[in-house]
């Protein structure tokens, strides 16, 4: 498997892989409507496929199966999506994305990256406090995090009890 970055000309499939990463939310109750064949626009594929902030794995024989979208946010790399086709999962693709990431976060000098996630979700939450992500008390969010947290409660998305904000320190 390799990392590269992200062209416009993957998002079509990078969407077939969320589509696909997405069933695995029919395992968990309560959360099985995201697991409804949506994904991320080809828009907002874009605003991380423009800063370069955006990389896709893929196999050996040029096979795309995860993708990670991010976008430098005043000193942070913000992790918008990571997915990983269910064919692929637990192979440690997540996790070479997310240190990918990592090392070009501190490359661009910036002291931190976040991203929302669901708290009791296995592949969310614990996930992430694995790599180093530590759990943010809503009163210790930033405005920044604030409004990422607020538009989601505006789409529905269950907060605070199932949503939260994460940080890694990289500095």
């Amino acid at each position: 498997m390799k990392i590269r970055q992200t062209r416009k000309s993957d998002i079509s499939v990078l969407q077939a892989v969320e589509i696909s990463a997405s069933r695995a939310f029919l395992e968990i109750e309560g959360l099985e409507t995201f697991a409804d064949g949506s994904c991320a626009t080809e828009e907002q594929h874009l605003s991380a496929i423009e800063p370069g902030t955006s990389w896709t794995a893929e196999t050996d024989d040029g096979q795309q199966v995860g993708f990670l979208a991010a976008i430098p946010e005043d000193d942070a790399l913000h992790v918008y999506e990571i997915s990983v086709h269910s064919d692929y999962q637990k192979q440690g693709i997540g996790k070479a994305l997310m240190e990918h990431a990592e090392v070009h976060a501190r490359a661009l000098g910036l002291s931190e990256m976040t991203l929302t996630t669901f708290r009791h979700v296995p592949w969310n939450a614990p996930f992430y406090e694995r790599l180093g992500f530590q759990i943010l008390k809503l009163d210790d969010c930033d405005a920044r995090l604030g409004n990422i947290l607020a538009e989601e409660l505006g789409r529905g998305l269950p907060m605070p009890e199932q949503r939260c904000a994460m940080r890694k320190i990289l500095t």
